[in-house]
């Protein structure tokens, strides 16, 4: 019985530790995602369709580290991606409108 109890008080331990890293350090890195990829598809795709500088070029402009966001050029589109996909966002270059944000997922 006394194992029993041991193990409710540890898995309730454990769910409190992940909420409260989920509150305080997961949760930053996300809503940091949910604003860094649209802006990093939109940079991106002016610098390389309009500018048409080289990818490492335009990567080298971001005044932050944007390592953990990964940028894929598709035809006349830039995607950015970052935690494995699970947010992402396309922008799009038009010919006489320029580069925009087409869709972004959260």
């Amino acid at each position: 019985m006394k194992l029993v109890k041991a193990a409710v008080v540890i898995v309730i331990m454990l769910g409190v530790a992940a909420l409260l890293a989920w509150q305080f350090m997961i949760k930053d890195q996300i809503d940091l995602a949910r604003v860094a990829t649209p802006y990093g598809a939109k940079m991106v795709c002016s610098c390389r369709f309009i500018a048409e500088r080289p990818m490492e070029s335009c990567l080298a402009d971001f005044t932050e580290d944007v390592s953990a966001v990964s940028f894929a050029e598709e035809e006349n589109a830039i995607r950015a991606t970052v935690l494995g996909g699970v947010v992402s966002a396309r922008a799009v270059y038009q010919e006489g409108l320029g580069c925009t944000l087409v869709d972004a997922d959260s």
